[in-house]
């Protein structure tokens, strides 16, 4: 709540805060996805292509370190996700988010396990 008024302060007409919502019990995120939120990993994002083709910021993890996050090599949008589909789920069955998109903003700490309903209260102020 604090950068959503921070960032109105200075003047921007909206914000993005689709990462505060993924604990909340109404998210789909799964339990590895949810795990690294809450572990120190989350305090390192970048931005990559290698789960969609497209750039989208996530936790850094085993493939985006190996690969590199940005890599010209990834599968054109949508064959990325399909690529990377079978070690993704090899690796979820043994609790590893090493091949998952584990999707996050710059501030995963502002994530917590309420409903969806309380984190939009708390987001608008009250």
């Amino acid at each position: 709540a604090q950068g959503v008024r921070a960032a109105l302060a200075l003047g921007a007409s909206g914000v993005q805060v689709g990462t505060a919502y993924l604990l909340c019990p109404e998210s789909l995120a799964s339990a590895v996805h949810r795990a690294a939120l809450k572990g120190p990993q989350a305090a390192e994002t970048a931005l990559t292509n290698l789960f969609t083709g497209r750039p989208a910021r996530a936790i850094v993890n085993r493939l985006m370190r190996e690969l590199g996050p940005m890599n010209p090599a990834a599968p054109a949008f949508p064959l990325a996700t399909g690529a990377i589909a079978p070690l993704r789920a090899a690796a979820e069955k043994l609790g590893s988010g090493d091949f998952s998109p584990l999707w996050s903003g710059q501030n995963a700490n502002g994530c917590r396990e309420v409903s969806a309903a309380q984190m939009t209260k708390d987001l608008a102020g009250g």
